[in-house]
């Protein structure tokens, strides 16, 4: 006997509700912001629900190898080479702590504050990017972290 392919049959009650429902993954389109509040509107804490929204931040590109941005990279090199303990701290491969030749101690506890130091160092009084860093600091930390690990 053949193999028979059975349908799934729906009534049209379903199918015109499948069509206005979300999917599973999808969220609402409007998610609700208090919690069991009933259908107050804008009368709860939430700060955010009462204030205009922000406007989008244009994408911030940080150059690292166009000619005219190779002085931050040469910034970048220098306080490397003459900083050996927050070199150390950056590139050590080790599980131990990093025994540096001299008595220095790094400029930071770990990475990310030495990352924080070296942005400020850098971006901080450059003529391109000094508007932008002020405004986003967190950022050209990012950008500094990856540029050292690239």
């Amino acid at each position: 006997m053949p193999a028979v392919c059975q349908r799934v049959r729906c009534s049209a009650r379903l199918r015109a509700n499948g069509r206005t429902c979300p999917k599973a993954m999808e969220l609402p389109p409007n998610p609700s912001t208090s919690r069991g509040r009933g259908k107050s509107q804008g009368h709860g804490s939430n700060p955010t629900h009462n204030q205009p929204p922000k406007a989008a931040r244009p994408k911030i590109i940080i150059h690292w190898t166009r000619a005219q941005d190779l002085n931050c990279t040469d910034t970048l090199m220098t306080y490397l080479t003459t900083n050996p303990s927050d070199t150390c701290t950056l590139f050590y491969e080790g599980k131990k702590t990093a025994s540096s030749s001299t008595e220095e101690r790094p400029s930071g506890r770990d990475k990310g504050d030495i990352h924080q130091i070296l942005s400020k160092l850098i971006f901080e009084k450059d003529s391109e990017y000094s508007v932008l860093y002020a405004e986003d600091l967190k950022k050209f930390d990012v950008s500094v972290g990856n540029h050292c690990t690239a």
